[in-house]
C-alpha cells in the first residue's frame, strides 16, 4: 500500500475538484483525489469537458506505464535530436511495437510520433 500525501488545502466546491482532475498528471492522483472527496466524485466528472475527461481515461489505461508517467498526456514534448527547438509538441497518446514504447504527440496541428527514448519533457 502506497500513502499518498494530505494536501494543504481542502476543496470547497465540485468545480474545484473538477479543475484539480483536469490538471492531473498522474492517475494516483485522480485515485488520491476521487477518494478524499468521494462525495463529489460524480459531479466533478460531469464537470468535465469531453477532451478533459477522454486525458483521464487515457491516464487510467496507463497508469502501470513509466512512459506516461515521464510524458503525461497533455505534457510538453520535443525529440532529443531537434536542433531548431521550434518543434515541440504535446503529449496525445502511446503506442508499443516490437517491446519499444512510442509517443504520439501534435505540433502545431500536426500529428507526429517518436520512440520515448527519443524525446525530452520541456518546460514552458
Amino acid at each position: 500500500m502506497t500513502a499518498l500525501p494530505i494536501p494543504d488545502f481542502e476543496l470547497e466546491s465540485p468545480q474545484s475538484l473538477a479543475a484539480l482532475l483536469a490538471e492531473a498528471e498522474t492517475w494516483r492522483e485522480v485515485e488520491g483525489l476521487t477518494q478524499q472527496y468521494s462525495h463529489w466524485k460524480v459531479e466533478a466528472w460531469k464537470l468535465l469537458s469531453e477532451p478533459q475527461m477522454e486525458r483521464l481515461k487515457l491516464l487510467q489505461q496507463w497508469q502501470h506505464s513509466p512512459i506516461a508517467q515521464k510524458f503525461p498526456p497533455g505534457a510538453t514534448v520535443q525529440r532529443l535530436d531537434d536542433q531548431e527547438e521550434g518543434l515541440i509538441g504535446e503529449v496525445k497518446t502511446y503506442w508499443q511495437a516490437y517491446g519499444i514504447d512510442y509517443v504520439t504527440f501534435l505540433v502545431g496541428p500536426d500529428v507526429d510520433w517518436c520512440r520515448a527514448s527519443n524525446l525530452k519533457r520541456v518546460v514552458k
